[in-house]
């Protein structure tokens, strides 16, 4: 009875054929993958490619499961390698650990986010400060900002795809070494061309745990609703760590301490969050996990290999199957690239912000830039309501999961909210556009930014739980390629966005975003119609459900 096994996205497990031969009546399937020895707790699945070899049980199938792993290799003819897994309650597979430890994890991921965001938008609170020091002009200083963004365009290229290929543990803790050595070197800066090329450093190493934590998440959570909630506290993140940057800076540069403390500040959360990460955080990447277990055993005498080790090491083989994965997705998954193109846009928008408030609070009203940082915070208001009301959502779909008989879809269980509160996006921008007259209140037009921050948020929970359920081992790729796109697009708005309200005014400038967001609401709608046609016709998502992942 031949079993083949073929990988038709990456190739990297060729195909693999097992003649299984019983001795009993009991299934020879079962007796292959069903079999854990006691001392060394493993799933006995495939041999590699090169060999052909028959198993054979004993006798009763309890029997065979029971016996040290010594006695499953001797049924092995020629003696050749099993290839193993972890066991269903294997304690050291990431997807059992205890709750404890994965929310443990949890916390330690946001905090590296929040260091990664923080740091995007500080400038934006200090560039006054910076420009003056420098006798710089404010489109010099917008690169402070714009070309960080540019480090995370490049570094997920890098960063989300290598996690898949040395593990996710060592990839996060030398990227923020980086981060923590770049940020000392801002707030040293001599020149001002010095410090934007810090700037763009900063951002390269900084965008490792935005690219990578999503696939920590599909890593540790078997359990989509568990890891919806963590993903959706990680997305609320994003946005308190970006708005945090401005309202920190617009103070801190203004104060005795001046404009490098604000660096400073970035260097000291910096080394904290990494000497804690350092100290708690596992791997998780369960195929780099076996891969160590396989080399364990080997040299313990045991003849076994894992799934990992059967895969192209050479520099062809990684850059075809691991760095171009992400670039494979943007342009062969229609799900990725109306993601990409949708968030990108929202994210986008935020950063522009950044640059747009100023000219609406501080030009139009007089604001000081410390209290022109808090008109931002509303949009943090509205970040934490969106993430309650996913939260909650949640919560439903756990009970009905509950019941007997009932199936969700993936599109019933992640984008019911996000359909609802997209259109919340193109309301907050009218709201703002409209309300930014000097004569209306400046506590109503904040109002705006309680819209806005509940649709943002939305779509970043909505969508990235989509894309980690969809793509699962994949996840940190499609999530790399997501950053990067929405990177470009954050790095490209704030360049512009002075000359565009200075020559549209703040209420037909806002207005055109409205009316682009407005347009694009509709995507969630589509997903959850025709979300299943797509996971059809996907090669990725397929290759996941023919290995059962």
């Amino acid at each position: 009875m031949p079993v083949a096994v073929h990988d038709p996205v990456t190739d990297e497990i060729p195909g693999i054929e097992v003649e299984l031969v019983a001795e009993s009546a009991a299934d020879p399937q079962l007796l292959l993958h069903r079999y854990i020895s006691r001392e060394k707790n493993f799933l006995v699945k495939f041999p590699t490619p090169q060999h052909v070899y028959t198993v054979a049980s004993k006798g009763h199938p309890s029997v065979f499961e029971k016996s040290p792993l010594a006695d499953c290799l001797s049924c092995a003819e020629n003696n050749a390698p099993i290839l193993i897994d972890f066991a269903p309650d294997d304690p050291t597979d990431p997807r059992n650990f205890s709750t404890q430890r994965k929310y443990v994890i949890t916390v330690v991921l946001i905090a590296l986010l929040l260091n990664s965001t923080f740091a995007s938008s500080v400038t934006s609170g200090a560039s006054k400060a910076i420009g003056t020091h420098f006798g710089s002009s404010t489109i010099v200083t917008t690169l402070l900002i714009s070309l960080f963004m540019v480090g995370f365009v490049i570094g997920p290229l890098f960063w989300a795809p290598m996690s898949e290929h040395v593990g996710r543990k060592y990839i996060l803790l030398s990227s923020f070494t980086l981060y923590f050595i770049f940020s000392i070197a801002c707030a040293l800066a001599p020149s001002i061309g010095s410090l934007i090329a810090f700037r763009f450093l900063q951002g390269l190493s900084a965008t490792c745990p935005i690219a990578v934590s999503g696939g920590v998440f599909a890593d540790i959570y078997s359990d989509p609703i568990k890891r919806g909630r963590a993903v959706a506290l990680f997305c609320g993140s994003t946005i308190m760590g970006s708005l945090s940057g401005p309202f920190i800076a617009g103070y801190v540069s203004t104060s005795y301490l001046g404009w490098r403390w604000v660096f400073w500040l970035t260097a000291i959360f910096a080394g904290v969050t990494l000497m804690c990460t350092s100290l708690v955080l596992p791997e998780t990447f369960r195929p780099i996990l076996m891969m160590r277990r396989a080399q364990k055993l080997r040299k313990e005498g045991h003849n076994v290999v894992a799934a990992y080790e059967l895969e192209d090491k050479d520099l062809k083989g990684v850059v075809l199957h691991v760095l171009m994965r992400p670039l494979k997705m943007l342009f062969k998954e229609i799900i990725v690239a109306a993601i990409c193109l949708y968030v990108g846009f929202t994210y986008g928008l935020l950063y522009m912000f950044f640059q747009a408030y100023p000219v609406i609070f501080q030009q139009e009203r007089g604001m000081s830039p410390g209290k022109g940082s808090l008109m931002l915070l509303p949009i943090g208001l509205g970040a934490a309501l969106t993430t309650v009301a996913h939260y909650m959502y949640d919560i439903r779909i756990q009970r009905l999961k509950a019941m007997p008989g009932k199936v969700i879809s993936m599109e019933l269980e992640r984008l019911p909210v996000t359909i609802v509160t997209a259109w919340f996006l193109p309301i907050g921008l009218f709201w703002l556009a409209w309300t930014s007259y000097n004569r209306i209140p400046f506590a109503i037009t904040m109002i705006g930014g309680v819209f806005f921050g509940l649709g943002f948020t939305s779509l970043f929970i909505g969508f990235l739980n989509y894309a980690t359920d969809c793509y699962k081992i994949y996840a940190a790729s499609a999530h790399g390629i997501m950053s990067v796109t929405r990177s470009i697009i954050a790095a490209s708005l704030p360049l512009f966005a002075p000359a565009m309200y200075d020559r549209l005014g703040v209420h037909w400038a806002t207005t055109l975003w409205a009316f682009i967001s407005l347009a694009m609401a509709p995507i969630p709608i589509l997903f959850f119609k025709y979300g299943h046609l797509l996971r059809e016709r996907s090669a990725f998502t397929s290759s996941l459900a023919t290995q059962n992942l």
